[in-house]
């Protein structure tokens, strides 16, 4: 007795097929997620209170923060830096250039260009200093005398010239778009 099957037979052989399928594992266990710790951080610019390095990262670690992003080159000295996260537990996350809006990568002044190459340059040998893994850099600002034609341009050269200064320090450069 061949009877043709209709649509509402063949729907329920699919549907007991894809649950008993969902049942059966198919292969090794996939091995369950990692868990990774979520980490609260600050920039450094962000902490209003305190005077010292010690006492603003004492509060920070009083609020829960887990680390700090530090600035360079116009931050605090390295050492006071180093002495407060040890004395605290703070990390040091990362370094956010801290003259990158002012001395782009993307102005029409080479000299201007050269002091944010240098500065972006410090700012990779402070965070491998300090132990963070990053530097927060914003590359280029468009404005009435650089396009965004001129901004990408200019701003990818002088990045390149920094690449293996931060190959050679395991830095990366964590490109901000603003």
């Amino acid at each position: 007795m061949n009877q043709p099957i209709n649509r509402r037979a063949a729907l329920k052989v699919g549907a007991a097929a894809l649950a008993t399928a969902s049942l059966v594992s198919i292969g090794p266990a996939a091995e369950p997620p990692r868990k990774r710790s979520i980490k609260k951080a600050v920039m450094w610019g962000m902490i209003g209170a305190g005077n010292t390095v010690l006492e603003k990262f004492q509060i920070l670690k009083d609020a829960g923060f887990d680390g700090v992003e530090m600035d360079s080159p116009d931050g605090p000295p390295n050492g006071e830096i180093l002495d407060a996260a040890k004395r605290t537990g703070l990390l040091i996350e990362g370094v956010v250039d801290s003259v990158h809006w002012d001395k782009t990568l993307s102005h029409a002044d080479p000299s201007v260009r050269k002091i944010g190459l240098d500065a972006l340059r410090q700012a990779l040998r402070d965070c491998k200093a300090l132990g963070g893994t990053s530097v927060l850099l914003v590359p280029g600002v468009v404005d009435k005398n650089v396009s965004y034609a001129d901004c990408y341009k200019r701003s990818q050269e002088e990045i390149r010239k920094a690449l293996l200064l931060a190959q050679e320090l395991g830095v990366k450069i964590a490109i901000e778009d603003v």
